[in-house]
């Protein structure tokens, strides 16, 4: 084998010693200064070298630091899918349909706890129970932070919440607030009155023939009339301008971006999906101006000592925390009360609408439950307006709502959190400022927690001795855990309990004829786990 020339330069020099080439090259620059041929030696030298490949040596040791930079912080991550530079995990991405499915087969492959890369941002996985268990309860609150995103600025405006704001001062004092306010909201009278007053405004605007719709139409109806009207005290009349248009925006946003912001991925996504972000700036932008009038509205007719809606019941807390504690009234501010309504209006809307779908899809699947419920409804409750005692009357409709929330979560990867300290979780490490999802779906389809998890077997919920509900119902995070556990879970699971039962109480339901019967496929998102669009047939009952 013939010796390679020593002047000649090869690819795989330039690979693997670009800083080693270009200090050799200065080298023997300054070494030909010494002569006394500098001159022309030096010409020589700098005529042979064409400035491009100087530019092409400085690029590629750029690129070659950058690349180890990523590799390096890489390797502090919990192992998972192999990430490219620059673009990480985004190419095997953009092939996946359903994320918390393949969440669950990478699990298999590395372990509960894993990293994907959005680009060069890293964000890790938890794929059970036992994982999130640790992250929320035992790590406490140094898993409690949230992510900043552009999404979260286009909805709050920069003002504080509860839903986007990261972990301080400004989220304890206004959590606390919300909490104490759904809480007393939700067992009181009111809330029952909004969600029948929604329900009969909606069948009495049926006709008496059966008639079929999109499946998605009766419940986005429904629900934004009902939180309307719980959480700013708006007309009981079907269906007012305002709520009508909160409806359309509410669509608007999630055909534009049902997997959120591109540029909330990676920023360069934003460059190529500007005219996106920017329609979905306008929807949000008229979505907070619609919201300050309802806000307005609520305000102004506020009733110190008889709170009549949500955001009454928001003020008063408000009120009450700040005489309490004097500090208090700098996290309270009106704004912020009036952000922490806009999260609940929009995440009781969407999520309860959500699994409304999938509740009606499994008795249209299944006329027998349906039946079963009509018969307990008819026999405990009759035909009266349902009651929070009501309950306890119907385990079986309860334990069928149960099992819908358990099986068909509708955000099934939860709300991004973020890592406040370097923690372990098993024998992971994840690093201080670390974006976590925790997989929902996973960890209520887990055959070690759950028997025949992927069966809708509402009895798992009852006893089998009494046939009444169980005090204790399992590992059920639907509604996550820990400090960021969802504040209106008690008013998410009796709005649907009150609308269910009216439902069941003045319709019935079936596949429309013709109809190749009833598919359980869900909308191609990533975020939200809802039903692919479909029709249902309504009948109202005699």
């Amino acid at each position: 084998m013939s010796e390679r020339p020593a002047a000649a330069i090869y690819p795989q020099d330039l690979v693997v010693h670009p800083l080693y080439l270009t200090s050799s090259f200065a080298s023997a620059v300054l070494s030909k200064t010494s002569s006394d041929t500098m001159e022309a030696d030096s010409d020589s030298i700098l005529m042979s070298w064409d400035w491009r490949c100087v530019v092409s040596l400085v690029a590629a040791a750029a690129f070659l630091v950058r690349v180890a930079f990523f590799y390096h912080k890489v390797a502090k991550y919990p192992r998972g899918p192999f990430p490219l530079p620059f673009l990480g995990n985004l190419l095997t991405l953009a092939r996946v349909r359903f994320l918390h499915r393949k969440a669950d087969e990478w699990s298999a492959v590395y372990g509960d706890v894993f990293t994907l890369w959005l680009g060069e941002k890293p964000m890790v996985f938890l794929n059970s129970h036992s994982a999130i268990h640790e992250a929320f309860v035992v790590c406490k609150n140094d898993c409690a932070g949230r992510l900043d995103t552009k999404l979260g600025l286009l909805q709050t405006g920069g003002v504080h919440d509860v839903f986007f704001e990261d972990y301080n001062a400004h989220w304890k004092a206004l959590r606390k607030v919300a909490s104490a306010a759904l809480r007393k909201f939700s067992v009181s009278d009111l809330l029952p009155r909004d969600c029948v007053n929604a329900v009969d405004a909606f069948v009495d605007s049926l006709r008496d023939k059966p008639e079929v719709m999109e499946l998605k139409s009766p419940f986005s109806a429904i629900l934004f009339n009902q939180v309307g009207a719980s959480t700013f005290g708006t007309s009981s009349q079907f269906e007012s301008n305002e709520i009508r248009h909160l409806r359309e925006l509410n669509d608007d946003f999630y055909k534009l971006a049902p997997n959120g912001l591109p540029s909330d991925v990676a920023p360069w996504l934003g460059i190529i999906h500007a005219k996106t972000e920017r329609k979905v700036k306008t929807v949000m932008a008229e979505f907070r101006t619609v919201m300050g009038r309802l806000f307005e509205f609520a305000n102004g007719c506020y009733p110190p000592e008889n709170p009549e809606n949500i955001t009454h019941a928001l003020i008063a807390e408000a009120e009450g925390a700040s005489k309490e504690n004097p500090e208090n009234a700098m996290y309270l501010a009106k704004s912020n009360i009036h952000q922490i309504a806009v999260d609940i209006f929009t995440n009781a809307t969407n999520a309860t609408m959500g699994q409304l779908q999938w509740f009606f899809l499994i008795i249209m699947k299944s006329p027998d439950i349906q039946d079963k419920i009509q018969k307990e409804i008819e026999s405990a409750v009759g035909t009266k307006r349902p009651a929070p005692e009501d309950m306890q009357r119907l385990p079986f409709t309860v334990a069928c709502i149960l099992e819908t929330l358990r099986r068909h979560p509708v955000v099934p990867l939860g709300v991004p959190h973020k890592s406040l300290a370097r923690i372990r979780i098993g024998a992971a490490n994840i690093p201080n400022n670390t974006g976590i999802l925790y997989n929902l779906y996973a960890a209520n389809h887990d055959p070690g927690l759950w028997e025949e998890p992927h069966r809708f077997r509402p009895e798992r919920f009852l006893d089998p001795v009494t046939g009444q509900l169980l005090q204790d119902v399992g590992p059920f995070l639907t509604f996550g855990l820990g400090a960021r556990m969802c504040p209106g879970k008690k008013m998410a699971q009796m709005s649907m309990f009150y609308i269910v039962v009216r439902l069941m109480q003045r319709l019935s339901c079936r596949a429309p004829a013709g109809s190749l019967g009833v598919s359980f496929d869900a909308f191609d998102s990533s975020l939200f786990l809802v039903p692919a669009p479909q029709r249902i047939l309504f009948v109202k009952r005699s």
